[in-house]
């Protein structure tokens, strides 16, 4: 009994010293990816968490407790993380999402990428958004307001280093080359997936990803504006990312809306770096249950 489509295991919710161990059992139990995620530094104040998109979509509803995560959760630098993963695995593919390129510089940002792609030879997945929390970008030294407009034009500055023999970028916010810029990335185009769930960023996708790691209802949308972009025929990869137990059923359903993937985070209760050994019991059932083995 096989799964209804691929599943990746989020490990960012394992304590950091146990997240390589996770990853490779992930792969022993047949998932398909492992992915983390990254915030950079989060503002400890009483409304730090008002904006998160779940809050958000809340309303008066909406609560702290409603983020599965706080400003002191420990979150370890995502590349950093799959590059450990990548010399203890061999066949599951490496997924950071979300990832937030406006807040890096394009030639530094594509040379990190690049080397997690050649190290794990060709197995890297990333997916890219703006972040919600104004805070990390002015912690960065980013101007919040241009950040729709910084992370179009990143995408296509490091495009043009992964793909041009002799790179040259000249930008609103990137400029640079002709340049060398060896080794590129082994895989050709590299994945770049747009996450998030809004209007822009179904767009963005449309427009400029080759995949979108978000809800499976921005679907539709993003395949009007990948025909608007005469791309309708290409190659297009879609992912979703879920919090909590997901059933097999719920599987099958994600699949039928035309999900190609779906990352899970199977432990109710726990937030971002609190599964401790025990989670790894807890997933090997859970990868029964889902038909990975």
């Amino acid at each position: 009994m096989a799964a209804p489509l691929k599943v990746g295991l989020n490990i960012v919710w394992f304590k950091p010293e146990l997240q390589v161990e996770a990853a490779k059992l992930g792969e022993d139990l047949g998932f398909d990816s492992i992915w983390v995620g990254e915030h950079v530094g989060l503002p400890k104040n009483d409304q730090w968490w008002r904006k998160y998109p779940t809050v958000v979509a809340k309303g008066a509803e909406g609560r702290e407790s409603d983020v599965a995560f706080g400003p002191d959760s420990d979150f370890l630098d995502p590349m950093v993380v799959l590059g450990a993963v990548a010399s203890v695995t061999s066949k599951v593919r490496l997924g950071i999402g979300i990832y937030m390129l406006a807040l890096r510089d394009a030639v530094l940002a594509a040379r990190m990428i690049a080397t997690v792609d050649v190290l794990s030879g060709g197995r890297l997945d990333m997916a890219i958004g703006l972040g919600w929390n104004e805070d990390e970008y002015r912690f960065t030294g980013n101007d919040w307001k241009t950040r729709g407009r910084r992370t179009d034009e990143i995408i296509r500055a490091i495009r043009v280093l992964f793909e041009e023999e002799t790179p040259e970028f000249h930008g609103e916010f990137f400029d640079f080359g002709p340049l060398g810029f060896q080794p590129k990335p082994i895989q050709k185009p590299l994945p770049i997936l747009v996450g998030g769930g809004t209007p822009p960023a179904e767009k963005r996708a449309g427009t400029l990803g080759n995949g979108w790691h978000g809800p499976e209802s921005s679907i539709p949308a993003i395949r009007r504006h990948m025909a608007d972009a005469g791309r309708a025929d290409e190659p297009f990869f879609f992912s979703t990312i879920t919090l909590g137990p997901v059933s097999r059923g719920e599987l099958e359903v994600m699949a039928s809306k035309g999900a190609h993937q779906a990352v899970v985070t199977p432990w109710p209760g726990k937030r971002v770096g609190e599964v401790g050994r025990d989670g790894f019991d807890d997933l090997e059932r859970y990868a029964r249950e889902i038909g990975l083995i």
